[in-house]
């Protein structure tokens, strides 16, 4: 299968902060692995990560991969 084979669906309700899901399958199985955050608070720690650290980086910096050193 090719790219346009992948579906992607979206889910806005109220309480669900973030949700990812990734499904894989073949013939008789899956296999799920899902995320949930339901407060925002559970980023915080990211995002003082970030703040203390982006003054020291040059350039643009995607992810906090590069802030974690992994």
């Amino acid at each position: 299968k090719g790219p346009a084979d992948i579906r992607i669906h979206a889910v806005r309700m109220r309480g669900a902060v973030a949700n990812q899901e990734v499904v894989l399958g073949t013939q008789g199985q899956t296999l799920t692995i899902r995320h949930d955050t339901i407060d925002r608070a559970s980023f915080m720690p990211g995002v003082v990560l970030a703040c203390k650290k982006i003054a020291d980086r040059k350039g643009l910096t995607l992810g906090l991969d590069a802030l974690l050193g992994i």
